[in-house]
């Protein structure tokens, strides 16, 4: 009974809770991913600010919310609206907004449907109109006007602000300026701190210039601030209006000089053209002293290569700096490139005449750089000249971009890509591509093979070497290795290097020469699955062996192995069998 009253308690107590409950509250958690504004300013200095704000809203439903900071004397105008960016939503999705302005200078912003907006992705699209004359936003600063327009405050902050200026054309267009100038005025760089980057283009009458913020804080009002020509505006266009028709002559895209501009696009076609000719005669010898056919991507005599790969690298400079289009800089710049671009080096086909093998001095061991006499070296980042230069040409592209982009951007990511021009001439044709000197490149696995063979008992190693008849400097370096006691019919095991083209150049793999009398001991020595070929005579067999890892560890296992398998064993006699006794007898007396 007491248990029945206990939980009935229970249950009555659980409905009076839930009946005096009260309404339970939305949860809403709204996020601003990006703000893009375009401040389309006339002539009398009005403007039209257009907002197209991306807001993330969880929870929900959202039904109204407050945007801050806006200008004092905005006047909203209609067909405000807001859209889903789901994937497939369309014009159908969008819903219109309510906007007004409240006495504190914010707008408050309502979605006119009942049902508000759930978790998901919205564009929020509003605009009104100022005056940023008659609010001194547009004042002379200097020969120009400078121009400020002061965004809004964001709750959730934004990890990318963007904002369009859309002014009307003048004689110098607009840019932003560099606060840590000693023109800014005291405490100008911190009034207006943070990164700023633009962006320029040219639209019929209309300059547009684009500038984007990173990073803007959570409630930070952000300054922005463009200058521009004093023509551009009614109201100070007459101090400047006599001096655009010069200005347009002898200025180019942001203030440069047009005639520095051409002579420094005609220098960087001259100096590129003088390097991709002194590539391809570097190429071009190399390839000869080592009998090889030097191959370019653009097959075209080295001249007119050279030329044509300096006037297009020209033409990206003016077309980028001059015309302000990066896409046409870039294809220019990837043209040229591929006129200066060398292709892996092709071995001549010539067959190597008669020769005879003959034994060395240890002096054809000592290390010498065959690359060291081939030219081009200050080209090739291969070798350590051209290395350096390379990485000093590199930090000289990658200085000047610093500085350059502290003024304009666009103009320091030109820099930086245009150091994209030097890897044809240091990173193709190099010696490495080359076909390999057989003398030099067995140098250093012939130097470790013998000097571990040297600690072991009962071998001999000799190096040898082929000269063609006629010569007395070898083609080719080997060593012979043999067992002081051999099997019948060894003549000799060789090491040296075969080489196999690749797609970056030959490479040389370590190899194991064998060569045994026919029907011998030693060709019976080792296993069926060898092939064997007939060697320099009639009686002779040679297999080729190969390590199973081209290391020179492995060479040397796979040489100490095949001196095992191929010395002759002492006779060891059979079990049971009498040993041979030496007796030494005295002589028998005679009788007497």
């Amino acid at each position: 009974m007491c248990a029945k009253l206990r939980h009935g308690l229970a249950l009555l107590l659980g409905l009076l809770l839930f009946a005096w409950a009260p309404g339970a509250l939305a949860w809403i958690e709204t996020s601003v991913r990006s703000d893009l504004v375009t401040v389309e300013v006339a002539r009398d200095g009005t403007a039209v600010v257009t907002h197209e704000l991306i807001m993330r809203v969880r929870g929900g439903p959202l039904k109204s919310f407050e945007l801050a900071g806006v200008d004092g004397d905005a006047e909203v105008l209609p067909n405000a609206s807001v859209t889903n960016t789901r994937a497939g939503a369309g014009v159908s999705d969008s819903t219109p907004l309510l906007i007004e302005k409240s006495e504190d200078g914010s707008l408050k912003i309502e979605i006119d449907n009942e049902k508000g907006l759930r978790r998901g992705r919205y564009l929020f699209r509003f605009a009104y109109k100022t005056n940023l004359v008659g609010r001194d936003l547009i004042t002379a600063k200097g020969a120009g006007v400078e121009l400020r327009w002061v965004g809004p405050r964001l709750e959730s902050g934004v990890d990318s602000a963007k904002v369009v200026f859309r002014l009307p054309r003048a004689a110098k267009p607009p840019h932003v300026p560099d606060v840590q100038s000693p023109s800014a005025g005291i405490g100008m760089s911190e009034e207006f701190d943070g990164v700023f980057l633009s962006n320029l283009s040219r639209e019929g009458e209309i300059d547009v210039l684009e500038v984007v913020r990173p990073h803007v804080a959570k409630g930070e009002p952000v300054v922005w601030r463009v200058q521009a020509d004093a023509g551009a505006f009614d109201a100070f266009s007459q101090e400047a209006g006599a001096e655009e028709p010069v200005l347009v002559e002898a200025q180019g895209p942001h203030g440069l000089p047009r005639a520095a501009l051409w002579a420094g696009a005609a220098l960087a076609a001259l100096l590129y053209a003088l390097l991709v000719a002194l590539k391809a005669r570097a190429v071009s010898l190399a390839c000869t002293a080592r009998e090889a056919r030097a191959r370019v991507l653009l097959p075209l005599p080295a001249p007119l290569r050279g030329a044509l790969a300096g006037i297009i690298l020209g033409a990206a400079v003016v077309v980028g700096v001059l015309l302000d289009q990066p896409t046409g800089f870039g294809v220019l710049l990837v043209l040229s490139m591929l006129c200066a671009s060398h292709l892996t080096p092709r071995l001549s086909q010539v067959i190597r005449g008669p020769g005879s093998w003959r034994g060395l001095e240890p002096r054809w061991l000592r290390a010498d750089s065959s690359e060291a006499s081939l030219p081009g070296r200050f080209l090739d980042t291969g070798r350590l000249p051209g290395f350096f230069t390379f990485v000093l040409l590199l930090g000289a592209f990658g200085a000047v971009a610093v500085l350059v982009f502290k003024r304009s951007p666009y103009f320091g990511m030109m820099v930086a890509m245009g150091s994209a021009s030097l890897l044809p001439i240091f990173c193709t044709g190099r010696a490495g591509e080359l076909p390999p000197d057989p003398v030099a490149r067995p140098r250093r696995l012939l130097r470790y093979l013998i000097k571990k063979l040297a600690k072991r008992r009962g071998v001999d190693a000799r190096l040898v070497g082929r000269f063609p008849e006629g010569s007395e400097v070898p083609d080719e370096l080997r060593l012979e290795v043999l067992p002081r006691r051999g099997l019948r019919g060894l003549r000799a095991i060789e090491v040296g290097l075969e080489y196999h083209q690749t797609g970056t150049g030959p490479v040389g793999m370590p190899c194991v020469i064998v060569r045994v009398q026919d029907e011998s001991a030693a060709y019976s020595a080792l296993p069926r699955s060898v092939v064997w070929t007939r060697g320099r005579d009639e009686d002779e067999r040679v297999t080729i062996l190969r390590p199973k890892l081209p290391t020179y560890s492995m060479t040397l296992a796979l040489v100490e192995r095949l001196l095992v398998v191929l010395a002759a064993r002492k006779r060891r006699p059979a079990p049971g069998a009498p040993k041979s006794v030496r007796v030494n007898q005295a002589p028998v007396p005679h009788a007497a």
